[in-house]
């Protein structure tokens, strides 16, 4: 039943045959099964405005604004945390951050409430090494470094909103200015927190609610919710969170991504010494640096998967010498996971996602 030649005059006709039939057996609506045919190598952001009597499929004039304009800031703030976590970039946003958002498209407005969909790639290869023998060193493959950015600037903006909800949201407490600080590692920054609040203090939106679809033909990102849901209420505590953000001491921590290519460490020793392959300014570089001994054995175990990683810390890149890092994190990417991740029961889950905290926990110390 699939068409093959677009240019068919029946091709429209064969393709609503397909979707119907397809939803009529998945118990589904045609729309939703054609929806799901077209983002097969996208991720959808949602960005929903919510008011009853206010909002439907129209939305009032200054909201409506509010809203494309935070999808402009969310995009380029999560762009930003990916390359480097600040809580404050103001007029140092990294040039790759405003690149990308002017890149980013968007889709037709959606029914329900007033939806925007945010659409990036979703399509890369899962092959890090440019050799299929397993004897082989990894090599950093940078084509496929840089078709990951778009997923990775997504998984970042869907964990920094995570913790912004649970900050502003649900929790019973308004955040301390160590709560405050302690998120810039996970990607909450003072653009960020603009994003979210520039919408609600409109006074025409009782919900701001952020939804994310991964696309079906990738792996999906690690342990993310796919939902995050501010009330108008949440303006204050998020405007709060800003302010601290705004005028806290600059500290910049610089993320990449990349595979190990080299692990090594002396008996007796309480380190390992890690070589990574990573993507820096549209570059292959080769960065060393120490990992205490559990989280040394993670990076083992990683560079034996060739499953790509992040490490954050603070990069030194001295003329004609081999970069270092002095690192605060380090963990497998978290755009994606493997197979058996994902055919992992919840609770088995939930104990790698503690263990990986742990483990970045040793990694700071």
């Amino acid at each position: 039943m699939v068409p093959k030649v677009e240019s068919a005059p029946d091709y429209p006709r064969m393709m609503r045959g397909l979707t119907q039939e397809l939803a009529r057996i998945e118990g589904r609506s045609p729309d939703q099964v054609r929806e799901d045919m077209a983002r097969q190598f996208l991720d959808i952001t949602k960005l929903r405005a919510v008011s009853e009597g206010e909002i439907d499929d129209t939305i009032p004039l200054q909201a409506g604004i509010a809203l494309f304009d935070s999808a402009k800031r969310l995009v380029t703030a999560s762009a930003a945390s990916t390359l480097m976590r600040q809580g404050n970039f103001g007029r140092n946003m990294p040039k790759r951050a405003i690149r990308h958002a002017r890149q980013v498209r968007l889709g037709h407005t959606m029914h329900g409430s007033y939806i925007i969909p945010i659409i990036s790639r979703a399509r890369s290869s899962d092959v890090q090494s440019d050799s299929d023998g397993l004897d082989d060193q990894p090599k950093l493959n940078l084509a496929v470094e840089e078709a990951r950015f778009d997923r990775r600037v997504a998984t970042t903006m869907a964990h920094a909103l995570d913790v912004l909800e649970q900050m502003a949201v649900t929790r019973d407490r308004l955040p301390s200015t160590a709560d405050v600080h302690d998120a810039v590692a996970e990607g909450v920054s003072r653009e960020l927190c603009d994003a979210v609040s520039q919408v609600l203090m409109t006074g025409q939106v009782d919900s701001y609610d952020i939804r994310f679809q991964w696309a079906p033909a990738a792996t999906p990102p690690r342990l993310l919710t796919d939902r995050s849901v501010f009330p108008k209420e949440a303006v204050r505590v998020v405007g709060e969170i800003a302010s601290t953000l705004r005028s806290s001491e600059r500290i910049e921590e610089q993320v990449i991504f990349g595979i190990v290519t080299s692990c090594s460490a002396l008996l007796n020793e309480g380190n390992g010494r890690v070589v990574v392959q990573a993507s820096i300014g549209g570059r292959v570089r080769t960065v060393k640096f120490d990992l205490d001994w559990p989280v040394f054995g993670l990076a083992s175990r990683y560079m034996a998967e060739r499953r790509p990683v992040f490490v954050r810390g603070i990069l030194h890149m001295p003329s004609g010498r081999q970069a270092t890092m002095d690192v605060s994190a380090f963990g497998p990417d978290p755009s994606t996971m493997t197979l058996d991740e994902v055919l992992e029961p919840p609770e088995i889950a939930v104990a790698l996602r503690e263990d990986a905290d742990g483990a970045e926990g040793a990694a700071g110390a």
